[in-house]
């Protein structure tokens, strides 16, 4: 078979400037010598953040999925049919998730690797409907599988109640009684949000109580107006709900108006850009993160192969997750046949353990995984340090 083409590999690439030279060998490596040419290939469709301030999240899950597809592909495909991936960009924005799911299902995509971004997830959701298959490494907020309404969707990331759990234990931990929520308004922070106001008022000890539960604008300068209110509320710890990007403008403000307040943050904190953005502002922050699973035989396999084609480039928070998503992917697809309905794939799925760069994972019947977690990390000197509660 012939190496994927331009049309369906460049997209991410070349969004984040690689060199032709890194493009090539990555399709060279992802068919092997000698294969014929004609032969159709197996389409799987990549939604995610390939451009824009979370772009990090998208090239994440992309490099786990390229790294998967070129192992399967030396391996002789799956069921001898060789794997391409056809991608599309959504931003982590709702609007552009969708015509993202548009595009991957005009291009005749079954089975979709995505999206990134919660809300952009729910959004593509609503598209693919029963006409697609969807695995996503990230998107973490609760009612995806919880609400019933996709049942060909599936995550390898837990969801955030787990997150949620692990915030509250180290908030009783630390001893803090006055709690300040904060969220970005989207379909993520809001979620998070409720989901940890509902727990604080829920908490048994009635010691725990949400002095300030504030949404903010995305993207805004200034967040001097809510730091206002935490300071006057008189709140010991502040729960932010979104992203890093936000997150690091947060952080520099609190650190300039001299406000001392343990910041603990969502998984989506937990990533090196953020550090980058704050500063020594990020310096304390409290966030979850997934487990780390690089230590394993197939895990540094996978890594070795990334360094070899990419160098010094960051496989981000998602590689594995993303890797992992694909690989369990494959192994149902290796066993009942592309082109089987999406029922018995889900069969499939829910009752096979498979080995993975994850170790062995299956989903459950609302399509979460089953043998992953979150961790509690604080930034130490520009390091996420796993905290032991």
């Amino acid at each position: 078979m012939n190496a994927p083409s331009l049309n369906s590999w460049s997209k991410p690439l070349f969004a984040r400037g690689l060199l032709v030279a890194s493009l090539l060998v990555a399709l060279a490596a992802a068919t092997g010598p000698g294969q014929a040419v004609a032969q159709e290939k197996l389409k799987i469709g990549f939604g995610g953040a390939l451009l824009g301030n979370l772009a990090t999240y998208g090239l994440s899950n992309f490099y786990g999925l390229e790294y998967a597809v070129l192992d399967i592909n030396k391996k002789g495909g799956i069921r001898g049919q060789q794997v391409e991936i056809v991608s599309e960009d959504d931003s982590c924005v709702p609007a552009k998730a969708t015509e993202a799911a548009e595009k991957l299902l005009s291009s005749k995509v079954r089975f979709v690797l995505g999206h990134s971004c919660s809300g952009a997830t729910r959004a593509a959701l609503k598209v693919y409907g029963d006409k697609a298959l969807v695995v996503s490494s990230s998107a973490t907020e609760f009612s995806l599988t919880e609400d019933g309404k996709s049942p060909y969707f599936f995550r390898t990331t837990p969801r955030d109640d787990i997150q949620v759990k692990l915030q509250l234990a180290l908030i009783k931990k630390n001893n803090y009684k006055k709690i300040a929520i904060v969220h970005d308004n989207g379909d993520y922070g809001q979620s998070l949000a409720a989901m940890t106001k509902k727990m604080i008022d829920e908490d048994l000890s009635g010691e725990l109580k949400a002095v300030v539960y504030e949404g903010v604008v995305s993207g805004q300068l200034s967040f001097e107006p809510v730091i206002a209110k935490v300071v006057d509320a008189e709140a010991e710890a502040l729960v932010w709900c979104g992203y890093y990007n936000d997150a690091a403008k947060l952080a520099a403000q609190l650190l300039q108006n001299n406000v001392k307040i343990t910041l603990i943050g969502p998984d989506g904190l937990n990533d090196k850009r953020y550090v980058n953005i704050a500063q020594k502002a990020a310096e304390g922050t409290f966030c979850t993160g997934q487990i780390d699973y690089s230590q394993s035989a197939a895990a540094r396999v996978a890594l070795a192969d990334h360094r070899r084609r990419y160098y010094s480039r960051e496989i981000g928070s998602f590689f594995f997750y993303s890797a992992g998503a694909a690989q369990a992917l494959f192994a149902a697809l290796e066993k009942v046949g592309p082109e089987a309905d999406f029922p018995t794939i889900k069969r499939r799925l829910t009752e096979d353990t498979v080995e993975t760069v994850m170790g062995p994972i299956r989903f459950d019947s609302k399509g979460d995984v089953i043998g992953a977690g979150f961790k509690i990390f604080v930034i130490d000197h520009g390091r996420f340090v796993e905290v032991n509660l």
